[in-house]
Order: structure tokens, then sequence, then C-alpha cells
């Protein structure tokens, strides 16, 4: 008699358990929900914003460069926005050589092992003539830089690694999916700049980063005002850069409690449209 109580006990028990555990996912999926459509009754108002703002250039000073944050009794509200024409476009790679020389010139700056260029050309469907790949073919642009896995890339050349006393950061912050394909100079990373032209060493693309950040760039002959800028790097990657940007990835993030719901979206201020969207 005491064994059967005993395992009927254990029975309640773990069903109360159970049950416990099913309100709770309930809830949260409940929180989620609301979260989600409090974030997309927000995304109208930070779009207006980045229409209202001054197209003729783009920079890191500007008000949409800065986090948004707002803490409340009942949960806290994050707003995240950067360019996404700071980075390099790897869907871009195909269609012009110089671009194809800054995306290799890329891949040395970060000591990345060559030859990706002519197996990224042949995922999206770009290969060159008699190429021969080990790696299945997309055959369509990119839809997510993390495709770039598939062409074999190891993960300290995606995600970042340190040699000696060097550090170098991962490809994939680097790059992007999403983009007018013209990159920003008053945002670009470091890297970036370097990869733009082999006159551009670190010192220079230093004196880049320092002088926009006093004084953003509102023309791209406006480069040539930085000390060791001349005219002839200026010719030569005048087709790759701009000062402005067209896409935005905007990320959303609140917390309720313990559920924490994220809305990114990428959006292109040129013609007016969200062109990804994602929850989590």
């Amino acid at each position: 008699m005491l064994s059967f109580f005993l395992l009927l006990s254990g029975y309640v028990v773990s069903t109360l358990q159970s049950t416990s555990s099913t309100i709770n996912i309930v809830e949260k999926v409940y929180k989620k929900q609301q979260s989600y459509h409090a974030l997309l009754s927000l995304l109208p108002y930070i779009i207006q914003s980045l229409k209202s703002e001054d197209a003729s250039y783009d920079a890191l000073s500007d008000p949409w460069a800065m986090p948004f944050a707002v803490q409340t009794e009942k949960g806290s509200l994050e707003v995240v926005i950067y360019d996404e024409d700071r980075f390099l476009n790897l869907n871009k790679v195909g269609e012009d050589p110089l671009y194809r020389e800054v995306f290799e010139r890329l891949l040395n700056l970060l000591g990345v092992s060559q030859g990706y260029t002519d197996r990224l050309l042949a995922w999206i469907g770009k290969e060159p003539k008699n190429f021969e790949s080990e790696y299945p073919l997309k055959r369509a642009p990119m839809d997510s830089p993390e495709e770039l896995e598939f062409l074999g890339m190891k993960r300290d050349e995606l995600y970042g690694k340190t040699e000696g006393d060097i550090s170098y950061p991962g490809v994939l912050s680097l790059v992007t999916t999403y983009s007018s394909g013209k990159i920003n100079v008053n945002t670009a990373p470091k890297y970036i700049l370097m990869a733009l032209d082999p006159g551009i060493d670190s010192s220079l693309a230093d004196r880049i980063i320092e002088y926009r950040a006093k004084k953003p760039f509102k023309s791209i002959n406006d480069l040539v005002l930085v000390e060791g800028m001349s005219f002839d790097i200026l010719y030569r990657i005048q087709k790759v850069i701009d000062v402005k940007s067209s896409f935005f990835r905007l990320k959303e993030t609140v917390k309720t409690g313990d559920v924490e719901t994220t809305l990114e979206v990428v959006y292109d201020r040129s013609k007016n449209e969200i062109v990804y969207k994602r929850l989590y």
C-alpha cells in the first residue's frame, strides 16, 4: 500500500511539474507575441526618423547611429541601427573586377587562405570557365553571409582569430548580402578602408577614421583632405565608394522578465522598403 501511495504521489508531482512547465511555455509564447506586435508598431516610427534624416551623407555621428535604450518597471527596450553600406557586399564580387580585388585584399588582410573568390563566384552562379568545385553550388545570390561556411571557410576565418600579438576580425563581421555595393567611407570599418586600395595602409586608414569623427565627408572628394590620401588613390576607388548609405539594419529588442524578443529588419531607404525581416 505504501509503495502504491509513493508511486501515485510521484505521478501527481510529475504531472504538476509538467503542467507548470506547459503554463510557463504558454506564458512565454504569449509575451513574445505581445512583444512582437509592440516592436512591429514601433518600426514605422524608426523608419520615419531615418527618412527624415539628411540623406546627402551618413556618418557615425548622426542620431540614427546612436543606440537608444529605455528601462521601465515592466522591462526594457533597446534600438540599434547600423548601415549595411559600411560592409562589402558578397553578391557584388562577381559584377566588377575592382570589387573582386577589394574582396581578395580583404581576405589577405584578415589572414584568410586564398581560393575562396572562385568558390564564391561559383556559389552565386558566376563561376570562371572550366571551374570545378568539390563544394555544392547554389548558383543564386547569397541570402546571408553565413553561407560562406558552405564554401569551406574555417570557423576562425569566419569569426576571428588571434595569431601572436595580432587579432584578426572574422570575415562575417565585415561583409553583407544587403547593400548598394557602394562602401560608405564615413562608416566603413578600418579593414574595409584598407581593402579599398593598396595605397591605404593602417596609418592612413586610422587618419581617415580620425578625420571623419571630427568632420564627416560630404563628398568622396573630401577624402583628399586627409593627410596621405592622394588623387590617384581616390581615382582608383571612386567607383566603389560613397558618403551616404541606402541599406540599414534595425534591431529592436524588448525584455520582459525572463523573455527577450528581437525584431531585426533590413530597410532600403532608397526604395522605401523592407528587404529582410526576422523575429527571434
